[in-house]
């Protein structure tokens, strides 16, 4: 067939022809179980992309609408029997997408730029502890409680040289959940690790902006990342940025998400842990469980100190997908009232009292699931497993 299309060329034919339509990615989509309409699947995409692409298909404000609110959880690609790579298809879509309608994209764009220029990023959160305790901030802003002053990462650096890691800080999750980075640090330092905390030095990953469609930004934001010459092994507790950073780190370090550390060692924390007879349900990233295949090891490890609630929707996404919650918010928000329905209905089955927390070990997830209107408290696993150290 004759290419006369000038859109979507840098996506690789044989990927498209890899899909035969079978549908079995459907019920595992999020936005189709939202509207029902195979456009918004990613079968339905990819047959737009590739009509797009052979020029049978204008690039429309429909067809342009169907592939910018794909949330890229790819919960499609553990589904797939052909195994579809649908993360090399619709990736480059994106990025051309967002190269083509620069000026709608400023308000995105400026976001992006705060949160990787973390002095203006600090700046900014101090600005919003202020207008927090004014109770001027409204709850949809999906911004946590954020204090004003800034704390330190307490850490004994030199409990082990033979047992040093580096802690990776990243933006958001530093600004937003420093909490979460003391947790971990506990965590590591009960377990024989000194610290090495990433800072200002390794900044922001650019996951946000790749997942975007910024990928020219992302790649210069990774480029700038320092490879350190010893072989510290690289910890990281968001889910989306330990997706990213094995993909940056690939060639000079070995990085583990926080709950992949931690499950190497789980015969210690077996001892380090009391179990407190709570009920915790786990809402599973995105990034985490169908990016990088972990999904049991968080069960395991919340199930030494809590009885673990699994929600019955086979890891369904909950419509944060990185920025996706703000430049799309009405998908988002139809998304995650499908997963605030099915936490609801796991607590009301067992018993409406019984379950104390929710647990997600991303940020997004985190701020996304806590603007709703949800009453029941959220935190990230780390900091369960620390409130449960003898």
């Amino acid at each position: 067939m004759s290419i006369s299309s000038p859109h979507f060329q840098f996506v690789n034919e044989e990927d498209l022809n890899t899909c035969v339509n079978c549908g079995l990615c459907l019920p595992h989509c999020p936005t189709y179980r939202v509207t029902g309409e195979d456009i918004y699947s990613p079968r339905g995409r990819i047959n737009l992309i590739r009509s797009v692409k052979h020029g049978d298909m204008e690039l429309t404000k429909e067809v342009v609408n169907s592939l910018d609110t794909c949330i890229q959880c790819m919960g499609c690609e553990p589904a797939c029997p052909s195994g579809v790579q649908y993360h090399n298809i619709i990736s480059p879509v994106k990025t051309e997408i967002h190269q083509r309608r620069y000026w709608r994209d400023i308000p995105l764009r400026f976001g992006l730029y705060v949160v990787s220029h973390l002095p203006l990023l600090r700046l900014l959160t101090r600005i919003i502890s202020v207008f927090q305790v004014l109770k001027a901030v409204p709850k949809r802003l999906q911004i946590p409680r954020v204090p004003f002053r800034r704390q330190q990462l307490l850490n004994y650096p030199h409990l082990s040289r033979e047992k040093e890691v580096i802690l990776f800080t990243g933006c958001v999750m530093d600004a937003w959940y420093r909490n979460v980075h003391e947790d971990t640090i506990t965590l590591l330092n009960a377990l024989g690790y000194s610290v090495v905390i990433s800072g200002d030095e390794y900044g922001c990953c650019g996951a946000l902006h790749e997942h975007a469609g910024f990928t020219k930004t992302a790649e210069k934001i990774q480029g700038n990342i320092p490879r350190s010459t010893d072989n510290a092994t690289i910890i990281v507790n968001s889910a989306g940025c330990s997706a990213s950073l094995k993909k940056t780190f690939k060639d000079s370090h070995e990085v583990l998400d926080i709950n992949e550390f931690l499950y190497r060692h789980i015969s210690d924390l077996h001892k380090l842990l009391i179990h407190r007879k709570e009920k915790v349900i786990i809402q599973e990233p995105c990034h985490l469980r169908h990016v990088q295949g972990i999904s049991l090891e968080v069960t395991e490890l919340l199930g030494i100190a809590f009885d673990v609630v699994q929600l019955d929707d086979d890891g369904l996404c909950c419509g944060a997908g990185g920025s996706f919650s703000f430049s799309q918010p009405e998908m988002a928000n139809a998304v995650r009232g499908r997963k605030i329905a099915e936490i609801t209905r796991v607590i009301e089955s067992i018993s409406p009292d019984s379950v104390r927390y929710v647990s997600s070990a991303n940020p997004g997830c985190l701020s996304f699931l806590s603007s709703s209107a949800i009453n029941i408290e959220i935190q990230h696993p780390v900091t369960l497993l620390k409130q449960s150290l003898r």
